[in-house]
């Protein structure tokens, strides 16, 4: 509804309009009651919406008439802000029609929202403060007699070998000491070679929980630690990697149980230093010449050892595949 009409026999000319949009707007931005009909008047009279028709054009001849004045309705005496009970409060009446009011809205006005999936849950303090568990790189039904069978070594002290005894006695061999059977022991201590090179960081959680077992194995004071980057002959030792020096086996009968992956990330990227077999030669050498007995874990696949590890001492892949049963056939 346009607030005037141009006169009939005028040409139509571009003009301001208003319409009743304008003024729901204004209501709305100013959070006025629809019911206080005075105050929404005076908003209606400001917007031009109750003037007479508008100022005409002088004239072609040259006469001017006089400009009408505008027509204004007198304000309307303050009315109760509580409509009577036959009127709709969003409604208003004007030239017996029904203009609907639009409701004011606040922008602080909020709607209620009826989810219909449940919330999600929220992250525990678990999973914000706290590290996953560490699941081995060994089975986990097998890893401890696996670990058990790494860190200790056979000696002969067990019962009584007959079958032997027999034999020596049917050949007429002199016996000046009973043969007995192997038995499997941890007396005698195990040093851990860990490697702390580029290749072995993604398995440095892993050798700690190697450690720990040892050492629950072996016992405390029987469990030796040495840190070596790439190969431990010209540098090793148990602290800090300025204080490293020169490698020096352990007593005579300590199982050597070696944790690294034998220069792979080396060779991969091109930096294998030349002598680098040779040094892991020179130290199993030390090891065995002391008598003590080698052993390695080696987090690769089997087919991406270099050929000459096994020729050094028994390794193992340090994997799901390595059961209990696996390292008693392969270890002496």
């Amino acid at each position: 509804m346009a607030a005037h009409q141009p006169p009939t026999g005028e040409p139509d000319r571009p003009r301001g309009e208003i319409w009743i949009g304008d003024v729901a707007r204004a209501v709305a931005a100013l959070s006025v009651d629809p019911a206080d009909k005075a105050v929404l008047s005076r908003i209606a009279n400001l917007l031009g919406m109750e003037t007479a028709a508008p100022v005409r054009p002088p004239s072609r001849s040259g006469s001017s008439e006089p400009r009408p004045r505008p027509r204004t309705v007198p304000s309307a005496p303050p009315s109760s802000p509580t409509p009577p009970a036959q009127e709709d409060p969003r409604q208003r009446r004007r030239d017996g029609l029904a203009v609907p009011l639009l409701q004011p809205l606040s922008a602080w006005d909020s709607v209620p929202r009826v989810w219909s999936e449940p919330a999600l849950a929220g992250p525990s303090s678990r999973a914000t403060g706290e590290r996953p568990a560490l699941q081995g790189l060994l089975p986990p039904h097998s890893e401890a007699a696996t670990l058990r069978l790494l860190v200790s070594r056979l000696v002969a002290e067990g019962p009584v070998d007959i079958e032997r005894l027999l034999g020596l006695m049917g050949t007429a061999t002199v016996v000046t000491e009973l043969p007995r059977q192997p038995v499997r022991t941890v007396r005698f201590g195990v040093q851990v070679l860990v490697d702390l090179g580029e290749g072995m960081e993604p398995f440095l959680r892993d050798a700690m929980r190697v450690l720990e077992r040892a050492a629950a194995i072996s016992g405390r004071h029987g469990c030796d630690v040495l840190y070596f980057a790439d190969c431990p002959l010209h540098r090793s030792g148990p602290g800090a990697a300025w204080t490293w020096g020169s490698y020096h086996p352990p007593a005579t009968g300590t199982r050597v149980l070696v944790l690294s992956d034998f220069g792979l990330h080396l060779d991969a990227a091109g930096r294998l230093p030349p002598r680098y077999e040779e040094d892991w030669r020179h130290t199993a050498g030390l090891i065995r010449h002391n008598g003590c007995s080698p052993v390695a874990l080696v987090p690769a696949p089997l087919d991406r050892w270099p050929r000459w590890l096994t020729d050094l001492m028994p390794a193992l892949c340090w994997d799901r595949t390595t059961t209990a049963a696996v390292a008693r056939s392969r270890l002496p």
